[in-house]
């Protein structure tokens, strides 16, 4: 039936991912991410959605070790998902964004200094 995925293709595809490693900034944990791939096709070979599991999952990420990038594990996700629903997976994000095209992130409206002992212990 047209539409339809192909839950084998999708299963040699999750096995044959590969992502990005770098260490420093924020990314995620290999081997959580390794194991949320080996699930995804246990749950696909046994007919099962696979969905609602990428829809719910939060890798733990890691800071100084060597981890995958959150970009590329967050984009073949998102396609796998859109593929699992016989829909057209979506474009994958350009690494070379016109900057101008991203927002800001929203500056706090209201910085306090921190109080100094003296300022704490007469409750200013």
């Amino acid at each position: 039936m047209p539409g339809e995925p192909d839950h084998d293709a999708l299963i040699e595809r999750i096995r044959e991912a590969e992502f990005s490693t770098t260490r420093g900034g924020s990314n995620y944990a290999m081997g959580h991410v390794d194991d949320f791939l080996d699930g995804m096709v246990v749950t696909l070979q046994q007919g099962r959605a696979i969905e609602p599991l990428i829809a719910m999952v939060r890798f733990a990420t890691v800071r100084l070790r060597v981890g995958y990038v959150t970009a590329e594990v967050d984009e073949f996700l998102e396609a796998i998902a859109a593929e699992s629903t016989g829909a057209r997976p979506p474009a994958p994000h350009s690494r070379n964004e016109d900057p101008s095209d991203v927002e800001p992130a929203p500056l706090p409206s209201v910085i306090e200094e921190p109080k100094g002992m003296l300022a704490k212990m007469l409750g200013r």
